[in-house]
């Protein structure tokens, strides 16, 4: 059997490769004390790119692994542009992120294809299916998901300011 691929867009912690195994491989992260199971099939990604999210990002719910801070989603319904960073994957190990991060109308239930016909891999990502009440993220998300911007987009460090 063939092995679909797709890319996978990610935002939020999620920019961070240290962060994003966690829900390939399993375990835990470094600031928050959640477990994760990790994919059926813990292959790394087989390449990474930065991407721009043709959607507006916002931080909303309350998240227990980030005591109780909001968390990046992106509101697929009103266009913006937020950083994001595409990682090809299977679409199995797809679909077991998004088991992970949550299958619900509160989390993460609607799957996004963004830049539909651009090469033969789809794009896609996930969000929730409705807006949720906007909510500040905590400084350790903050710094997980600055450090993530930083590794994906090393010239901001220049441009920005960044540390």
């Amino acid at each position: 059997m063939t092995k679909q691929y797709v890319w996978y867009v990610a935002y939020g912690s999620n920019l961070l490769m240290e962060r994003f195994l966690c829900y390939i491989k399993g375990g835990s992260f470094r600031g928050n004390d959640k477990i994760y199971r990790g994919c059926a099939d813990t292959s790394p990604p087989l390449k990474d790119k930065p991407f721009l999210i043709p959607y507006e990002l916002y931080f909303g719910n309350e998240s227990g692994s980030w005591d109780g801070g909001g968390v990046a989603f992106i509101d697929a319904d009103k266009p913006g542009i937020a950083l994001g960073r595409a990682y090809l994957i299977t679409y199995e190990q797809f679909l077991d992120i998004q088991r992970q991060e949550g299958v619900s109308d509160e989390w993460y239930g609607r799957i996004v294809e963004i830049a539909a016909g651009v090469g033969d891999i789809p794009h896609k990502t996930f969000t929730s299916l409705h807006r949720r009440l906007d909510n500040m993220p905590n400084n350790k998300y903050l710094d997980v998901l600055l450090e993530g911007l930083c590794e994906t987009y090393p010239q901001l460090r220049y441009y920005g300011g960044i540390k």
